[in-house]
């Protein structure tokens, strides 16, 4: 590494580090007096509150990581600028690429780090966020039995099955309807239960009726107590059902896809969730490549760069979430709908840097 490139990402550091640590204790003072009131209502305990911030922390670093970027490269590069230190390197001979190198970097390596937390760190941390104030901060019993999941399932190409909510940690569920359709896909059967539990390797429904619908148009109505059922789903595959997307790592985001890809049902927002996860974690680069040039063609101070992070920062946000909104509509494809952002700004950014007036 150069003297210069040390220097460049010494400075940086020294603002980055203070940024981030400010926004991150602005995000949880602002996470904390939303949730002070619950706290207060439970006379929750202050290590229990630690531990439920100490879960949260990888989720707002996160989150903050792209604008915290952004905003040390604008002040740091606009303090070069200020001292002539810009001036400097470029007459100098190197180019802006290479003097921005260390910056972009560094983007990129945080963007790498944005992934890991996305991908495997944060979904487990949310996870036991929730479970921590459900069970320990709202004492309730269980927080696995509060999940109304309303899952469809195909079980084959003439069944389908309706679950209106699933306990992950035993698999039973209640509010059953199971239906069977003939060759013609006219409905020929019709299960309705209260409750499907799993033991001793079978499955049991619980206080319901089954309707059998006759050629002639009549109906059979048998009402049950107890009635096993044979399936083609283990307790597993349910349990991957009642996941929650942002508390999944990517390994169990992609199994409930392809479980839903089987049993012939739409996964496009879970396909939307895991691809925009992605495309967040390459954020930090994106904004930085866009911000560059304009610090650099246009010298600006503390005041003009925090403005022009927001506003950059603003941009990428609402594009984004417009575009994950036309994907959950299907007017978009999920690949469009969570790159689409990225790949405009990474065009844009791309464009400005290359036609900057020091290149």
């Amino acid at each position: 590494m150069s003297i210069l490139a040390r220097y460049i990402i010494k400075e940086y550091l020294k603002v980055f580090l203070m940024t981030l640590s400010i926004l991150s204790l602005i995000f949880l003072m602002i996470h904390f007096l939303e949730k002070i009131r619950k706290f207060s209502e439970h006379h929750a305990e202050i290590n229990v509150i630690l531990i439920y911030f100490l879960y949260k922390i990888p989720k707002m670093v996160s989150d903050i990581m792209p604008l915290a970027i952004l905003l040390s490269t604008l002040f740091t590069l606009g303090r070069f600028s200020k001292n002539n230190e810009t001036v400097a390197v470029i007459g100098a001979g190197i180019s802006v690429l290479q003097f921005t190198a260390p910056l972009l970097i560094f983007s990129m390596l945080a963007s790498l780090l944005s992934f890991y937390l996305n991908s495997t760190v944060i979904p487990n941390g949310l996870k036991h966020a929730r479970k921590t104030q459900e069970i320990k901060i709202e004492k309730k019993q269980d927080a696995a039995n509060l999940i109304q999941s309303k899952i469809w399932f195909r079980l084959d190409h003439r069944t389908l099955f309706y679950t209106q909510e699933i306990n992950p940690a035993s698999g039973s569920m209640q509010g059953i309807h199971i239906y069977y359709m003939g060759d013609d896909f006219t409905l020929q059967e019709e299960i309705d239960a209260k409750a499907l539990t799993y033991a001793h390797n079978e499955w049991t429904l619980s206080q319901g009726t089954r309707r059998v619908f006759m050629p002639d148009g009549s109906v059979t109505i048998n009402p049950f107590q107890q009635m096993g059922i044979e399936l083609n789903k283990t307790q597993s595959d349910f349990q991957e059902a009642a996941v929650i997307p942002i508390e999944t790592t990517d390994q169990q985001l992609n199994a409930s896809i392809a479980q839903l890809t089987r049993d012939g049902l739409n996964a496009t927002r879970y396909r939307i969730d895991l691809q925009s996860r992605w495309a967040f974690s390459c954020a930090s680069f994106i904004l930085v490549l866009m911000g560059i040039p304009f610090c650099l063609q246009r010298p600006m101070g503390g005041a003009r760069s925090f403005v022009l992070s927001l506003l950059i920062g603003l941009s990428y946000w609402v594009i984004s979430s417009v575009m994950i909104s036309l994907g959950y509509t299907t007017i978009l494809p999920p690949l469009m709908s969570a790159w689409g952002a990225n790949l405009f700004f990474l065009l844009l950014g791309g464009y400005l840097f290359r036609n900057m007036s020091y290149a």
